[in-house]
């Protein structure tokens, strides 16, 4: 498979088509795998396969209501001008929300409707009709019904559901583990009192609670200096140990820049180098089967690439698609200028002017984190544009939810 280093016009859409279809040819998208679990555990995870009721909802005709259950014929006749005695244990039944309806009764009357005369005799003023007050069964769910389908994410009310059909073990995609293998001699872990030079390591704590978000298991690695064999040696082992990994920095083409050269000579290198400002020079590659991302090291350009490369690995990995994010048109307070031939993700901030949203750019520098940390949205300027001039209606990407209306 011939490799593609560093070619910078190539768009990003066309590079992700390539990498998913070759993650297809291999198996990795086709030959899933899946684990059973608890269903109390399964919150978030992707069904393996379609899941069926155990038993109906309810699986015995239920009174609906607190109150009294009668065999509604014998109440015909009730009303205002005729209250009608009922004996209490052979005519009518006290009975609570959820009881089983008693043997020779069709009805419930409600409390509220109820005068108890003494401990033998109830009083009602009003006929009941068959079925009044009276869960059937099976009126929620029937025993066999499907309840979810397969590659659907479980949310907590299908867990409730779940469990309510008497379904206590359901089949799910394993989370994909994800090895986040942060690189660099400048590299120290986070500290207040870092010496001039040093670069606190903070892109492994954000990629990992991405991954997380997107349904991976993601185990941070210890920093590797720029040291080819060491950057080898520690790659083998993720690779044996996870089934995505992630090389955070040494992705440009510098001189200690090692990831590219080593993805090529371990596996194969589909792409290096791709038309977007930022996150030019991430780099895609497939080794022993599974996928190697070189995630450049600048923040927002490392973010960037998480999200248009691992996020959709992640979902097709786990048997499901990748949910588009949300969407809302903005009209642009300042000019965006952008240079043609690389798509550009501009960060914004989104604020309310009557019935309009106004987006204002902020910093777009690939290193200012707290810029992302900021933004509301992004805006996303076509590869063949020179930008969009200030007063436009532009389509906004959301981060956040949309500021409320005043």
């Amino acid at each position: 498979m011939a490799s593609k280093v560093f070619v910078p016009s190539r768009p990003w859409q066309e590079a992700l088509e390539e990498f998913l279809g070759a993650l297809r040819s291999s198996g990795y998208l086709t030959k899933l795998p899946e684990e059973e679990i608890e269903v109390t555990r399964a919150l978030g995870r992707v069904t393996a396969a379609p899941v069926y009721a155990a038993i109906s909802s309810p699986h015995y005709p239920a009174a609906a209501m607190d109150g009294i259950a009668v065999r509604a014929e014998i109440t015909f006749g009730a009303g205002e001008q005729k209250p009608l005695e009922l004996a209490l244990g052979r005519e009518a039944v006290v009975v609570d929300t959820g009881d089983p309806l008693p043997e020779g009764t069709d009805a419930v009357i409600m409390v509220e409707e109820v005068t108890f005369q003494d401990k033998t005799t109830a009083v009602i003023r009003r006929p009941a009709v068959p079925g009044q007050n009276v869960r059937p069964v099976g009126e929620d769910i029937t025993a066999g019904e499907m309840l979810v389908p397969a590659h659907y994410i479980l949310s907590p009310y299908d867990l409730g559901g779940l469990l309510a059909a008497g379904v206590t073990r359901v089949k799910v995609r394993p989370r994909p583990g994800v090895a986040i293998l942060p690189t660099g001699t400048e590299l120290v872990p986070p500290n207040p009192n870092p010496a001039p030079g040093e670069i606190l390591e903070s892109n492994g704590a954000m990629l990992a609670a991405l991954v997380g978000q997107w349904g991976g298991t993601p185990e941070v690695y210890p920093i590797t200096p720029d040291d080819y064999q060491l950057l080898k040696e520690r790659l083998d082992r993720a690779l044996g140990e996870k089934d995505l990994v992630l090389i955070n920095a040494g992705s440009s083409a510098g001189r200690e820049d090692y990831t590219a050269r080593l993805v090529e000579e371990m596996g194969h290198l589909l792409t290096h180098g791709v038309a977007t400002k930022p996150g030019k020079p991430v780099i895609l590659g497939i080794v022993r089967d599974k996928p190697v991302i070189g995630v450049p090291g600048y923040p927002v350009s490392a973010a960037l690439c998480a999200e248009l490369f691992v996020k959709p690995v992640l979902y097709y990995r786990q048997g499901s698609n990748p949910p588009a994010r949300a969407q809302v048109r903005a009209v642009l307070s300042r000019k965006i200028h952008s240079p043609l031939g690389r798509e550009e993700f501009v960060r914004v901030r989104l604020e309310r002017e009557g019935d309009r949203l106004i987006a204002t750019p902020t910093s777009r520098g690939a290193a200012t984190i707290m810029a992302l940390a900021r933004a509301d949205g992004i805006v996303v300027v076509p590869r063949l544009s020179e930008g969009f001039p200030a007063g436009q209606e532009v389509m906004v990407y959301l981060l956040r939810p949309v500021p409320p209306a005043p």
